[in-house]
């Protein structure tokens, strides 16, 4: 066969189940060829563009330093690169939940190459269990996240790697050349530095994870989704990591990989049930009639609700393209019960930002917060964004960091200004809704409205 081998998102040279395969097969492909379709982010944040080229720039450089030397297209040239090699064959990682758009995905590929004759082979390069492998006894997906974590959490198991000579690799691969017009400027080894990453996690933070997960100041627990969006480290050798060290500390790490697994429960509710990409789970919300507010969704977006909260978490995502997850639970609350806007706006706007974009976490999360999906939160149960600012930021030092007016403002009065606003008038001379803006809503109102509104689609 005519093989091309497509590595977007499976940037690393270890472990790498693409290549595995390619050596494995070797004596039934006459012509190889590596190949780095290049998305098209012009419509993402600038964080997530620049991250997403030093990571290719990066694996480039590595790979031309074991001499092997890819194709660089754009993604909209595939189709003529494949016509040009007369490729008969597409390897690519079937699981893959953070392209950037959704035509790079399995599914489309398969389907676009299938009408030119060319057949899509699939492997699984990014997450842990097959799906199939996982159903019920009605051999339907578990749709209770506990349920899925009981019946599956034994078939985590320890497994060797298996290696594979790079050497090889160059030597039965054809020389690609740089087609598209991405500069390559970058030489930053970004495997190397999540594997490095990765151990300091383990070997300092690890100990003190349950607490990290509620510790906003940093920009994530682990940095793991970073990597593993980006196909930088192999899941099999974090599960590996894990179980090695399991009995160190046996609260945390069982934590740790509890929130493995929930990223693996998504992944297959996903994997069955796509169209929840863009509508509710639940099929009885499915006709909502969110707000259409959009000044409000503009406001949420760029920072200006009057939460301080929200408003530095937002400003924050837009200017790093990180997000603490309890920051992301907090301002997807907010859009969608307090602001009552459609979750799927939301969803796209994370999508646009966020570094460690994965399909199938955001959206499920987006929806757990809308109470729309699987396993979601009860409506009735709405975050305050008030109490969640004390709670989780009671000195008030993440909003100090991200909204400078604050900075020499005594926490009591940053949490909740509009409660606040004679005193920040006069003593700081603060002028809600010239300085900084007005609570958007009120919340106990909005709280009304939520409850009143899903209690009449029961």
């Amino acid at each position: 066969m005519y093989l091309g081998v497509l590595l977007n998102r499976v940037f690393r040279i270890n472990n790498n189940p693409l290549f595995n395969y390619v050596l494995d097969n070797q004596d039934k492909i006459k012509k190889l060829y590596l190949i780095i379709p290049l998305e098209d982010l012009s419509d993402a944040g600038k964080a997530k563009q620049d991250y997403y080229e030093t990571v290719t720039s990066g694996f480039i450089n590595s790979l031309q330093q074991h001499n092997i030397h890819p194709y660089i297209v754009p993604y909209k040239t595939l189709p003529t690169l494949a016509n040009q090699l007369e490729l008969s064959h597409i390897l690519i990682g079937k699981d893959i939940m953070s392209y950037h758009h959704d035509e790079y995905d399995f599914p489309h590929l398969r389907s676009h190459f299938n009408n030119f004759n060319i057949k899509v082979i699939g492997k699984r390069v990014n997450h842990y269990f097959k799906p199939s492998s996982t159903l019920n006894k009605q051999l339907q997906p578990y749709k209770i996240f506990t349920s899925f974590y009981k019946a599956n959490r034994k078939y985590i198991t320890n497994r060797s790697s298996k290696n594979y000579d790079l050497k090889q690799l160059s030597q039965i691969s054809e020389k690609g050349s740089n087609q598209s017009k991405q500069s390559l400027r970058y030489t930053q080894d970004l495997e190397e530095m999540a594997q490095k990453d990765w151990q300091h996690f383990l070997d300092v933070d690890i100990s003190s994870y349950k607490d990290l997960t509620n510790d906003i100041s940093s920009d994530y627990v682990s940095g793991l989704s970073i990597y593993l969006a980006f196909g930088l480290v192999d899941i099999q050798e974090i599960i590996n990591d894990l179980l090695n060290g399991y009995d160190s500390d046996e609260v945390n790490y069982e934590a740790y990989i509890r929130e493995l697994m929930f990223r693996e429960f998504y992944y297959i509710l996903m994997t069955y049930y796509p169209a929840t990409a863009t509508q509710s789970f639940n099929k009885k919300y499915r006709n909502i009639q969110w707000s259409d507010y959009t000044q409000n969704f503009e406001a949420w977006k760029n920072g200006r609700t009057g939460f301080p909260i929200v408003d530095a978490a937002m400003q924050k995502l837009k200017q790093t393209g990180f997000m603490h997850n309890r920051l992301r639970m907090i301002v997807s609350q907010f859009l969608t019960k307090d602001l009552f806007i459609d979750w799927t706006l939301g969803e796209s706007y994370f999508k646009k930002c966020l570094i460690d974009y994965d399909n199938a976490s955001n959206v499920h999360g987006w929806q757990w917060s809308a109470s729309t999906g699987t396993d979601a939160a009860p409506y009735f149960r709405m975050f305050n964004p008030v109490r969640q600012s004390e709670r989780f930021d009671l000195q008030g030092d993440f909003i100090k960091s991200r909204l400078p007016i604050f900075k020499n403002i005594p926490s009591k009065f940053i949490h909740d200004p509009t409660s606040n606003e004679d005193i920040l008038k006069s003593e700081y001379n603060i002028t809600l809704g010239t300085d900084y803006p007005k609570a958007l809503i009120d919340h106990k109102l909005s709280r009304d409205l939520v409850i009143k509104t899903f209690k009449s689609f029961k």
